[in-house]
Order: structure tokens, then C-alpha cells, then sequence
């Protein structure tokens, strides 16, 4: 939406944000709320007195450095809080959100902003192999233990694909149900670094270990448990554990979970690997940020497709179709032969194919079930896991085709 610049001052600068809080894909939830608070604050600096411009400034002069000065100075002293903190004097990560915010307001507006230089922030070390390693083992033990509960099971599970994949909160959270290969050993994310525009973000799969993919064998049965009081498709691969509200209305638990739980969660969970750890050799506490700890990865990654080529799609169903059959064929006689392995090779390797190039789950099964492999037996022997095909049923909002072919 444009927004009308013949408003002045405070108006003018909700507009702005409102305008910039509703780009979609280039503007996430945490910078709405920083976008939301600078125009609030810029708004409060023009009734102050040491404020050079009022309440009919318009866009050109808000945007002049005397102006934006002397609001970086108000904001850093304090004065423009609405409610008073003991340590009022805001630091230089404050500054740097509202300079950042500023240039997103102005280009909102259509105007030059003459912001000051800002420094590049000194990078925090990434967590080491180590480290991230004796995570892993901390967040296992928690999920192993007698009476685990599911935010554990959740937390190992994220823990370990964060550290397979390197993956951003804001990716993770974005994560569904047919990101995961049927086998469960790749992740398809689509990458979205921070200030690149929704036009820049590009897709890769990364590989999965045998940690994270036995983590995720036990969080999908109680991701399924936890969409109990969801109506319709649940697509997300991460869901929330509790209820809550959101715009005056109750959310039910297994609703997607947004970057600010999972911050949250992730910063729970390392916690009390901390203090877990105490003590023990070569352990040093882990910062509770998960940028660090994902920093320091290197996953095996191969490119993918932001979306399915469909003449190369039509390819690809048609060997998954053509290798389901010969796997269905083999499989009426005996188990277990040449034939049968090489068979289930060949249709594990169509439906790897068709879903790197981003085919979804339920064509493929679809197709599979029209060839007449409908039970889970000779889906699991096709390289379909059991606790992906439950959470596929779930995510479509009925039963699963290969199921109703069969009855």
C-alpha cells in the first residue's frame, strides 16, 4: 500500500511503519515490533522540546541529519521512554536498530535519509565442534530420561538440526512437513539471510544425521499428539507445546511456532544444559543465542529449486510411477531377493528426485497408491519413513490416498 505523504509528523510515521511492517517475507515479526517502536519514539521526540522539528514536519525534514541527530541523542539519553528504566542511557545495539529502522522508514516514504555512519558490530565467535557436540549429547540425555517431556523432545530435535544444517530461527520456523525427504535424511530450507529482500532468497537441502533423524522419529508422534485441538491441515514442522492467545482469541497448543518461542525454547533448553554440564571437563557455559551456536556449522548442502520445473516434475512422477509398479511386482513373490532390493533402490531414488525437485508429498504418494503400493509395509520398503507418513495424513487434513485406495 502507499502511504499518503501529505501527512505530517507523528501520522506520518505510523503510516510509514505500517507500510513497512506489510512487506511479507522481507520484514519478519522481530523487526515489525523494533519498525513499530522507533516511529513511536521518533513521534514522542517531536513534542520534545530539544527537538528541532514538531508535529508538521514533513518526510524531507524528518529524514535531515540534524533531525535524525538529534533524535539518536534523545532516544540514547532515555528521554523519550514511556515508561522510566533505572539505567535510562540506551546502548550502541539500540542505536544501531534505530538507525536500520530509520533507512526502512524513509524508503517507505520515498525520501534520502542522510543517517550517520554506523560501525560494523564486532562478530561473536562461534560456538566450536566441541561444544555443540557435548550440546547434543546434554539435550539427548534431558530426551532419554524416564518421563521426558515433549518441549525436551522438541528441543533435541531442533538442537540436532541446528547443528546439522545451520539453519536461522526465522528459516527454522518456516519449516513444513514436506521439507523433510521421505526418508528423513535432508532438510529443504529456504534460506533468507538478514536484509536481503524476498526477491534474493534461494532453497538448499541439507543433510540430516542419524541423531537428528531419531529425533524426529520421536518428536513427529508428539507433534501429532499436540495438533489434537487443531482443526483442518498442520503443515509446520514445529509447533508450539502450549496454548495461548493472540488478537483477543485463544490459540490452541500445536499452532506454528513463531522465531520469539523458539528463541525462548532454545534459550531454556541451553540453559539448563549449562547448568548440567557444570563441572565437567573441557565444558565452558554456551551462549544462549542460537546465531553463535548455528555459525559455527558446515552442513553438506546441494542446491534445490525455489519452486517444481513442471515439465521436469511430469518426468520424475512418471519414473516414480514406473518404479513403483516393478517395486510391486517384486514384492508379490518372495521378499528379500536381488530383484526386490534393486527395486526398492530404484523407487527410493525416483521419489528422492521428484521431492529434491520439490514435488510434494502426497502426488508422490498418490501416484505410488495408483500403482498399487498402498500399505505402509511397501511404502517403508519404497524409503517412505512411518512417522513422516502419519504426519503427511495429518498435514493434509485427511486420510492419506495410498489409505483409501486400499479400502
Amino acid at each position: 500500500m502507499a502511504v499518503d505523504v501529505e501527512q505530517q509528523g507523528p501520522a506520518l510515521l505510523r503510516a510509514a511503519a505500517a507500510e513497512v511492517r506489510s512487506w511479507e517475507g522481507e520484514v519478519s515479526e522481530a523487526r515489525g515490533r523494533q519498525v513499530r517502536w522507533v516511529a513511536g519514539e521518533y513521534g514522542r521526540a517531536l513534542a520534545h522540546d530539544e527537538h528541532p522539528l514538531g508535529d508538521d514536519a514533513v518526510a524531507e525534514d524528518l529524514f535531515a541529519r540534524e533531525a535524525i541527530d538529534a533524535y539518536l541523542e534523545l532516544a540514547a539519553q532515555g528521554s523519550l521512554r514511556v515508561r522510566q528504566a533505572a539505567n535510562v542511557r540506551s546502548g550502541d545495539n539500540s542505536r544501531q536498530i534505530r538507525v536500520e529502522v530509520l533507512a526502512l522508514l524513509a524508503r517507505a516514504l520515498g525520501v534520502r535519509a542522510d543517517l550517520p555512519p554506523q560501525p560494523d558490530p564486532a562478530p561473536k565467535e562461534p560456538v566450536a565442534a566441541r561444544p555443540r557436540s557435548l550440546l547434543r549429547a546434554s539435550l539427548t540425555e534431558l530426551a532419554d530420561r524416564s518421563g521426558a517431556l515433549p518441549g525436551q523432545i522438541r528441543m533435541l530435535a531442533i538442537g540436532a538440526v541446528v547443528d546439522d544444517t545451520g539453519v536461522r530461527s526465522g528459516e527454522a520456523c518456516a519449516c513444513g512437513i514436506q521439507d523433510l525427504s521421505p526418508s528423513l535424511e535432508e532438510l529443504r530450507v529456504v534460506r533468507r539471510p538478514q536484509g536481503w529482500s524476498a526477491d534474493d532468497a534461494y532453497t538448499e537441502l541439507l543433510a540430516l544425521s542419524e541423531l537428528s533423524r531419531a529425533a524426529l522419529r520421536r518428536w513427529l508422534p508428539e507433534r501429532q499428539a499436540l495438533l489434537a485441538r487443531v482443526g483442518g491441515t498442520a503443515a509446520a514442522l514445529w509447533v508450539s507445546l502450549h496454548g495461548n492467545h493472540a488478537h483477543g482469541r485463544t490459540v490452541p497448543a500445536g499452532t506454528p511456532l513463531q522465531p520469539r518461542g523458539l528463541y525462548r525454547a532454545w534459550t531454556k533448553a541451553v540453559t539448563a544444559a549449562n547448568v548440567e554440564m557444570a563441572g565437567e571437563p573441557s565444558w565452558t557455559p554456551l551462549p544462549t543465542r542460537l546465531e553463535q551456536v548455528r555459525r559455527g556449522v558446515q552442513p553438506k548442502v546441494r542446491p534445490a529449486p525455489m519452486r517444481p520445473d513442471a515439465e521436469r516434475a511430469v518426468v520424475l512422477l512418471d519414473e516414480v510411477a514406473k518404479r513403483g509398479a516393478e517395486l510391486v511386482a517384486q514384492r508379490s513373490g518372495a521378499l528379500g531377493t536381488t530383484a526386490e532390493r534393486e527395486a526398492r533402490v530404484a523407487v527410493r531414488k525416483a521419489i528422492c528426485e521428484a521431492w529434491a525437485e520439490g514435488v510434494d508429498h502426497a502426488l508422490q504418494l498418490a501416484i505410488l497408491a495408483d500403482e498399487g503400493l498402498t500399505d505402509d509395509a511397501g511404502l517403508a520398503a519404497a524409503g517412505w519413513d512411518p512417522a513422516l507418513l502419519a504426519a503427511v495424513d495429518r498435514a493434509e487434513g485427511r486420510g492419506r490416498p495410498t489409505k483409501a485406495k486400499a479400502v
